[in-house]
């Protein structure tokens, strides 16, 4: 591997000049500058970023904190977030913590030991409103509440209004019967979509009803074996909405062994808008998730935050994402 002592060498020069000529240290000739520069190219040199961003205090990299990137919706924030940075100029790394706080933590310390430029935080460690961990470095949120008292930037889907849209789309299909099976009851995107549920019904003057309200872990098993308890009951309801895809294909499910039709005789609506939904038979209806966009919005966010070094001032600053129905097979107005 070539040094720069090795370009000294070969320019005649000292390795203090090679280093700065090769930084455009303009206390060096133009003519020195370029000479050396065209020498190192010549040499194949490659500079050591590492070292580099120590001297500098500086990376050009971001780091992105997300749980699995082979997520597909975390997979689609880090394509938003890494397509903002190129259009800045930045460079990103990811560090996935698999919804564990320590490792969340650990890759926060390690970010600012490698002097980057600041983190994204993605990952649903801290769903809920919580403490934001420790760091010097500047920072964004993305689907994640803050209770420290200092000021931050948040970016969000807009869960309530998902969750609003969703049960709006069924009431307009004439439903009146409509269940809800929710997230885990204590992630704040459950607590938004189902508040967005009952607003819903309360403007369309629709009752309540605690017994259609089931609490699901987000997977497939749970909308199955939920779905199950609603079919079978006195008073079945004649829609679900899901807080997710996949607990939305359990539903589906479930109601081929209760012997119902979907769209025909039950209704049946996802949130999310992943892959499966759109391969799923029937196809499923569902609000897009638009983590593509939140990303990129997050990655702008944080470059002009370090471009300008100015952070948020007084008061938290949240960017609220809606997303869309997306109507497909899954769903049908009530007859009768």
């Amino acid at each position: 591997m070539v040094s720069i002592y090795d370009i000294a060498k070969a320019a005649g020069m000292s390795a203090a000049t090679v280093s700065r000529a090769l930084a455009d240290n303009d206390k060096i000739s133009r003519s020195s500058r370029d000479r050396i520069q065209r020498i190192a190219e010549e040499m194949g040199y490659r500079p050591n970023l590492l070292a580099r961003n120590f001297r500098q205090k500086s990376s050009s990299m971001i780091g992105l904190i997300t749980d699995d990137v082979s997520d597909e919706l975390s997979g689609m924030i880090a394509k938003g977030v890494e397509q903002a940075l190129r259009e800045s100029g930045f460079s990103m790394l990811v560090w996935n913590v698999h919804h564990d706080s320590e490792n969340e933590q650990s890759a926060i310390d390690y970010f600012a030991d490698m002097q980057m430029d600041g983190v994204i935080l993605a990952d649903s460690t801290l769903d809920a409103l919580a403490e934001v961990p420790t760091t010097k470095l500047p920072f964004v949120l993305i689907n994640r509440y803050s209770s420290a008292e200092e000021p931050v930037s948040i970016v969000c889907t807009d869960d309530f209004a998902g969750g609003l849209d969703a049960t709006d789309y069924l009431i307009k299909l004439n439903h009146r019967k409509i269940a809800y099976i929710n997230g885990p009851e204590d992630w704040y995107s459950s607590i938004r979509r189902l508040n967005g549920y009952t607003e819903a019904l309360n403007q369309h003057h629709i009752p309540f009803r605690s017994e259609y309200v089931k609490h699901g872990d987000w997977f497939e098993d749970s909308g199955y074996r939920l779905a199950l308890e609603l079919f079978r009951s006195e008073d079945p309801p004649t829609a679900v909405f899901a807080a997710n895809d996949m607990m939305a294909i359990g539903i589906i499910d479930a109601a081929r062994e209760c012997g119902l039709r979907v769209p025909e005789d039950v209704s049946v609506m996802g949130y999310d808008d992943r892959t499966i939904a759109r391969y799923a038979r029937p196809r499923l209806t569902t609000i897009s998730l638009p983590m593509l966009e939140v990303g990129f919005i997050a990655g702008k966010v944080l470059c002009e935050m370090i471009t300008t070094g100015h952070m948020p001032e007084g008061k938290t600053a949240k960017q609220l994402v809606r997303g869309n129905v997306i109507e497909r097979e899954t769903t049908a107005p009530l007859k009768g």
